[in-house]
């Protein structure tokens, strides 16, 4: 058994979340296939990335995957992803009341 108690879990006094590295990948060319790749010049990760509407990533060296991998393109910087779903034009109130209930703001319109 770990030398944790039971009660100290993420989000609970005492608990601590490192801050995990980040680095940033440098694009580094393209395949045939018109996917760019990118690479991590601080641990040798390597990407296949295909943008939408076909998008797809294909990781060739994983390098350090505890780190954070960040990069740009054409004057634009990814740092993370934050996903803001569309909310389903028929969700019910009970729907929005459940959603809301478990934690989940689902497009800022309260239950």
């Amino acid at each position: 058994m770990s030398s944790r108690s039971l009660g100290n879990a993420p989000g609970m006094p005492g608990w601590v979340t490192p801050v995990r590295e980040t680095h940033e990948m440098v694009l580094n060319g393209c395949a045939e296939s018109g996917a760019e790749e990118g690479v991590c010049p601080d641990c040798g990760r390597r990407v296949l990335m295909r943008w939408p509407p076909d998008f797809e990533r294909l990781i060739l060296e994983p390098g350090d995957d505890r780190a954070v991998h960040v990069g740009a393109k054409g004057g634009v910087r990814m740092t993370g992803v934050d996903v803001n779903p569309s909310p389903s034009p028929g969700l019910s109130s009970e729907a929005r009341q459940w959603l809301s209930n478990n934690g989940i703001d689902w497009d800022g319109t309260p239950a």
